[in-house]
């Protein structure tokens, strides 16, 4: 179907913004969290507390935002990594949408304001989440969480950063999360051989439905390496690269119908399925790149993200006896 009505007008009293080396990233970023603060809010909860916590030795503290929907004290946890490509995009701009997951799945979500390209290249943002992931599980019953139900999500460059969280606790020999909640992430699934490739590509405009283009897609791989040597990345970045799967925990993909990433996230939901790895995967109609970020302005977007809290809260729901 096309790009649903609402949305596509909503997205034209955007402004235009082309991604690329020319970019003012900080003006940009001011210019997006000025955008959202202005949002209404889209849920009320028991409690929201920003503070800083440990960071990757020898970095600074990292800054959360931490979301608390009841007063209750044995709540299932999440770690949020927000999108925006590495390189944009904040606790405030992704507020909405962690507010909704929050209440919508009765849990107590963590969201990272994790170090970001260009001033942070390769691994800061890698470091700073899986940081976060291990003070979160540290600290879980402290925050009155239960520590055997931690989950990590995250969109777009967020999902990303899920994944390699991931693969880096069971690299280290770290407990795991018990899901992993993706929406329309970047994998590197559909690249293949063209990671190095894609990861130096120029930017360019978005496309006409209002989302990403694949010219920024590059851009944004290669701000966020930085010149790092791809054959030096370890085998989990890309995610799609990684040597095996099956260390993962059941996933749970959402991908948008007008979306450049839409056939990354198809094509690694099809690689989990074949190492055995639990998936689902939900493709929202009309949708583009992003679209949690407008559910306060349409409704549409709002419904299209609800499959995501959906299999969040059955993910965590206290196992029946």
């Amino acid at each position: 179907m096309a790009v649903d009505p609402e949305l596509q007008e909503y997205l034209g009293t955007l402004t235009e913004v082309v991604f690329d080396d020319a970019l003012d990233v900080p003006a940009e970023r001011a210019r997006e969290r000025a955008e959202a603060l202005e949002a209404p809010r889209l849920a009320d909860l028991h409690s929201v507390e920003d503070r800083r916590v440990p960071g990757p030795e020898g970095a600074p503290e990292v800054p959360v935002r931490i979301y608390r929907p009841t007063a209750r004290q044995d709540l299932p946890a999440v770690l949020y990594l927000h999108g925006g490509g590495f390189v944009v995009g904040g606790l405030d701009t992704h507020d909405n949408a962690v507010r909704l997951l929050a209440e919508q799945a009765g849990a107590l979500v963590v969201s990272v304001d994790y170090r970001m390209a260009p001033e942070h290249r390769y691994p800061a943002a890698l470091e700073d989440c899986f940081a976060a992931y291990r003070w979160l599980r540290a600290n879980a019953a402290a925050l009155g969480a239960d520590p055997g139900r931690i989950a990590v999500a995250g969109d777009s460059a967020g999902g990303f950063l899920s994944l390699c969280t991931a693969f880096i606790a069971a690299e280290r020999g770290v407990p795991g999360p018990v899901h992993l909640g993706l929406v329309y992430p970047g994998t590197g699934a559909a690249l293949g051989e063209g990671f190095a490739a894609a990861s130096g590509t120029s930017g360019g405009d978005a496309d006409d439905s209002g989302g990403m283009s694949a010219d920024e897609l590059g851009w944004y791989m290669a701000t966020f390496l930085g010149g790092f040597p791809v054959s030096e990345l370890p085998h989990y970045v890309p995610p799609a690269r990684a040597r095996d799967l099956s260390v993962l925990p059941p996933v749970f993909v959402l991908t948008a119908e007008h979306d450049p990433l839409k056939e990354d996230g198809a094509a690694f939901a099809e690689r989990l399925e074949e190492a055995g790895v639990p998936v689902e995967r939900w493709d929202a109609p009309g949708m583009v790149h992003s679209f949690l970020r407008w559910m306060h302005a349409v409704p549409a977007a709002r419904a299209s993200a609800q499959p995501f809290y959906d299999a969040m809260k059955r993910a965590l729901a206290v196992p029946q006896a």
